[in-house]
């Protein structure tokens, strides 16, 4: 049997309480105790945790470990809790997910396929160090449950590093791209198709953007064209002019880019995947926004498997308030339709917190505390009964880092006290009306 551990990591703080119980007949009050202490229980251990253990201050999201399902270990005699500080999360379909955090520039990835009871621990080597938080669709990315690519970028002139998995996290293998700039998204539309887009600023209102491509699954990744000194364009190139903001694709052959240029946001289209690139449809009239200071545009979300109905979140800026709309497609983003959003202004530490949408009539958003509804694409928004579950939370952990609903019924949210370095992830099985810490 394995005794308690703690494992305490400066800033992000990792505490791992391993249990292995033996299959014997020693049951003793001293192995009573300790096991009530260890194990996973419904209900909070009687007696007091050992006193390293009481650090109020750094405690984080508590996850029930269990082996991989090819593990010869049984779950049950092999499974242990951590705490952890996790930065971001994503859903994969209406039970599986994962969750991620950085500990020591170790990277620890969590995979849940029963909606959070119980995880896998799917962390590459810790010999890959990571300086930031990995984030979703723009530097780590899974296709399925079992393909998966996080990237590095390049630290003290080494390259950037590519790490893929086809087995769901049970290993990492490693390639690499020639270049240390910016990792700014990467994007998957099958197991073994796949790109990189990497920026670094050149002057002002102005981005070099390299697109980078695989269809080994990653193994080798080769650049599309690029312009040469003069600025001179070998094929369409991504525009050098503004910044860009995100990149997806929809299928092998059709890409979208968005990017601020001059302040307005522009769309970027493809059609031969991502060897030619032109102007996408005019989306935006900017004397429809005459109150907005500062703009940004998010990469084009799709729904469902046709790859023909999307979102783009747009916020405008005025100060220290942000408003919302979204850009709506039925055609595959050949044209694109403005919703204006009738949700107030937001302020505060979530002012930049965008609505989240299931498909193109169906979004969430959350505002000082309060989960608001809407089924018209946004144009009307409901509040829900306030959860006391979240209230309380909220006064804990203010700062919202991400929302995701995967059906209408089920999602997460994940919360945060970046002063205190602390996080919590909550799921909602009933439309965010009830939530409760996974």
């Amino acid at each position: 049997m394995r005794a308690c551990i703690l494992d305490e990591r400066g800033g992000t703080h990792l505490r791992l309480q391993w249990i292995k119980i033996a299959q014997t007949a020693l049951l003793s009050i001293g192995i009573a105790a300790l096991l009530a202490a260890c194990t996973d229980s419904d209900q909070p251990p009687e007696a007091e945790p050992p006193q390293q253990q009481e650090d109020a201050g750094n405690t984080g999201q508590t996850l029930t470990v269990v082996p991989p399902v090819n593990s010869t270990e049984s779950a049950d005699m092999a499974k242990y809790q951590i705490q952890t500080r996790l930065t971001d999360f994503q859903l994969l379909n209406d039970n599986g997910g994962l969750a991620w955090g950085v500990t020591r520039n170790a990277l620890r990835l969590y995979y849940t396929q029963d909606e959070g009871k119980t995880w896998t621990n799917v962390s590459p080597s810790e010999n890959v160090q990571f300086p930031a938080n990995p984030k979703y669709g723009q530097s780590i990315y899974f296709v399925d449950r079992t393909h998966g690519w996080i990237v590095r970028e390049g630290m003290g002139g080494t390259d950037t590093m590519v790490l893929r998995t086809n087995n769901g996290g049970v290993t990492w293998s490693l390639s690499s791209l020639s270049k240390t700039d910016k990792v700014t998204a990467i994007s998957f539309v099958s197991p073994e198709k796949g790109w990189i887009l990497t920026t670094v600023d050149t002057a002002i209102g102005k981005q070099d953007k390299k697109l980078y491509f695989t269809e080994d699954g990653g193994i080798t990744w080769d650049r599309m064209s690029s312009s040469d000194e003069d600025g001179k364009q070998e094929a369409e190139e991504i525009s050098r002019r503004g910044y860009t903001t995100g990149m997806t694709f929809s299928d092998p052959m059709h890409g979208f880019l968005t990017a601020i240029e001059f302040g307005t946001p522009k769309l970027y289209v493809t059609s031969d995947g991502g060897e030619n690139w032109n102007a996408g449809p005019s989306f935006f009239d900017r004397n429809k926004f005459n109150g907005c200071g500062n703009f940004s545009i998010s990469p084009p979300q799709f729904f469902g498997r046709e790859a023909q109905s999307a979102w783009m979140s747009m916020s405008c800026s005025q100060g220290e308030s942000t408003k919302f709309n979204g850009f709506f497609t039925t055609d595959g983003g050949k044209s694109w339709k403005v919703s204006n959003f009738t949700l107030n202004k937001q302020t505060g530490a979530n002012r930049n917190l965008s609505p989240v949408f299931l498909n193109a009539l169906e979004g969430w958003a959350v505002q000082k505390g309060i989960t608001y509804h809407t089924k018209d694409a946004g144009k009307t928004w409901n509040a829900l009964p306030a959860s006391s579950v979240l209230e309380k939370i909220f006064e804990d952990y203010p700062e919202i880092v991400k929302i995701q609903m995967v059906t209408s019924k089920l999602g997460w949210i994940l919360v945060e006290n970046t002063d205190a370095k602390r996080s919590l992830l909550l799921q909602t099985v009933d439309g965010g009306v009830h939530w409760k810490v996974l």
